[in-house]
C-alpha cells in the first residue's frame, strides 16, 4: 500500500471544515484522499458534520439528530471564514462526487448510532464509487463490527486515542480481530507508534493510519517509520513542504 495524505474534514485549514468548499479544495489540490464525519438527521438523512450540534461552526444552534435536513440547511457553517461566506451542511451524497478518481474517502461514523451503518451503506451503494476508495472509521467498536457485517466490501479502521503506556501492538491486534477491523486510525502518540509497532501491525495484515498531524517534523517521522496514511488539516501543504526536503 502506498502512503496517503488525507485531508481532515477537507482542506480545513483554508476552508470551513466539512464543507463543500473544503472538500473541493482537497480535490483541486489532489491530496490522496479526504476525511469526513457523518450523522443522521431527524428525517434519516446522512449529513456531513463533526459535532452533534451546529453551535461551534454555525450561526445558530441546532441538534442534528433532532432536526430535519430542511431545518439544518438554513444554518450557515462558514464560521469566521470570509473567503467562503455561504457554506451549509452537505449531504454525504453531495460530497461523494468530490472524491474523484483514485482517491480514498475516510468516512467517520459518529458513536452511538447503529442506524448510521445501513444508511451510509445505502448512500455508498448508489454512488458508483469503487469499494477500494472507501474507508469506514469510527471510535465506536460496535459500529466497526456492524460495518464489516453489513458492508464487508469496505475497509474499516478503528479510530483510537490511546495514551496508556501499557498498551502494545499485541493487545491492540486482539481488539482489532474482535471487531474484524482492517486496521487502526490512531491519534499521534510517539510513545506508542514506533517502527516496531507499525511493523507488528503490518505483519498481521493491518493498516496503520495516524491523525491529526499539522507539523512537518511529526509527519516526516510517521512516514519514516512506515505508517500508511497521515490525516492533516493542511495535507496538501505538508506534502509540498516535505517533498522539498
Amino acid at each position: 500500500m502506498s502512503f496517503k495524505w488525507i485531508s481532515h474534514r477537507g482542506e480545513s485549514m483554508d476552508a470551513p471544515e466539512n464543507s463543500i468548499a473544503a472538500f473541493r479544495l482537497s480535490l483541486e489540490r489532489r491530496t490522496d484522499g479526504m476525511e469526513c464525519d457523518v450523522h443522521l438527521t431527524a428525517d434519516g438523512q446522512v449529513v456531513v458534520a463533526h459535532d452533534e450540534h451546529t453551535g461551534r461552526m454555525g450561526d445558530r444552534l441546532l441538534e442534528i439528530s433532532e432536526n430535519t435536513l430542511e431545518e439544518l440547511r438554513k444554518v450557515n457553517i462558514s464560521g469566521a471564514c470570509e473567503q467562503y461566506p455561504d457554506e451549509h451542511i452537505p449531504l454525504l451524497s453531495e460530497v461523494l462526487p468530490l472524491l474523484g478518481e483514485g482517491r480514498v474517502f475516510y468516512i467517520e461514523l459518529k458513536p452511538g448510532c447503529p442506524a448510521l451503518v445501513p444508511a451510509v451503506a445505502q448512500v455508498l451503494a448508489g454512488s458508483g464509487i469503487p469499494a477500494e476508495q472507501i474507508v469506514i472509521i469510527s471510535f465506536d467498536k460496535e459500529l466497526i463490527t456492524l460495518s464489516k457485517k453489513q458492508m464487508p466490501q469496505y475497509c474499516a479502521l478503528w479510530l483510537a486515542s490511546l495514551w496508556d503506556r501499557s498498551i502494545t501492538a499485541g493487545s491492540l491486534l486482539k481488539e482489532l480481530e474482535a471487531m474484524n477491523a482492517d486496521g487502526i486510525d490512531i491519534c499521534i502518540n510517539e510513545y506508542l507508534i514506533t517502527p516496531e509497532f507499525v511493523r507488528t501491525m503490518h505483519e498481521a495484515g493491518k493498516i496503520v493510519a495516524v491523525w491529526t498531524i499539522d507539523q512537518p517534523y511529526q509527519a516526516k517521522r510517521m512516514i519514516d517509520i512506515g505508517v500508511d496514511a497521515v490525516t492533516s488539516n493542511r495535507a496538501a501543504k505538508l506534502r509540498q513542504i516535505l517533498s522539498k526536503r
